[in-house]
């Protein structure tokens, strides 16, 4: 009717402390060991379906990951990790840095801005990106930083975590 035209015309939405954001354009988020999940996979084709551009922060080797993508039809970009030698005492401030930088040419590149961004943070190497995004989400495994800074926090991907904060991405832009 023509209230859901009024409401898809707004592009613009208020969040917590008053600030307007624009509809979030970009997804990311961090991957630990674990393969996606049926569920998971369901939930990022939900994202794919919304419009989103999805990038994956990965520690793991690319290629298994960029197919597991390629064979459910998800077009996600992977950013990986360029290994730092294991000896360095701050390796991983500099991966979460590095995500940071890397979720900003990401969205660059697709002529959006961080504020268009939202990542979900599931292990604390997310962080720095999660906290550099207009919508920050986080599973508790991402840690306590990233729990206090998220604007909602769900639990591990064992317990569908995961998903459900795909699902909180995908309904702030309907």
């Amino acid at each position: 009717g023509a209230a859901m035209s009024k409401a898809k015309e707004r592009a613009f939405e208020v969040v917590r402390g008053g600030r307007f954001l624009p509809t979030p354009s970009v997804l990311a988020f961090g991957m630990d060991e674990d393969p996606l999940s049926d569920r998971e996979l369901s939930a990022l084709r939900w994202a794919r379906d919304a419009g989103y551009a999805i990038a994956v922060f990965t520690h793991e080797p690319v290629e298994p990951v960029r197919a597991q993508f390629a064979e459910h039809g998800i077009p996600a970009t992977v950013l990986a990790d360029d290994e730092g030698p294991a000896s360095e005492p701050d390796a991983p401030f500099t991966v979460a840095a590095a995500r940071a930088e890397a979720l900003a040419r990401f969205c660059a590149q697709r002529g959006a801005t961080l504020e268009q961004a939202v990542v979900v943070a599931v292990t604390p190497r997310d962080c720095e990106a999660m906290m550099s995004a207009g919508r920050a989400l986080a599973l508790h495994g991402a840690g306590i930083d990233a729990s206090v800074a998220a604007e909602q926090t769900f639990f591990d991907r064992a317990m569908s975590g995961l998903v459900h904060a795909l699902n909180a991405a995908v309904a702030m832009r309907v």
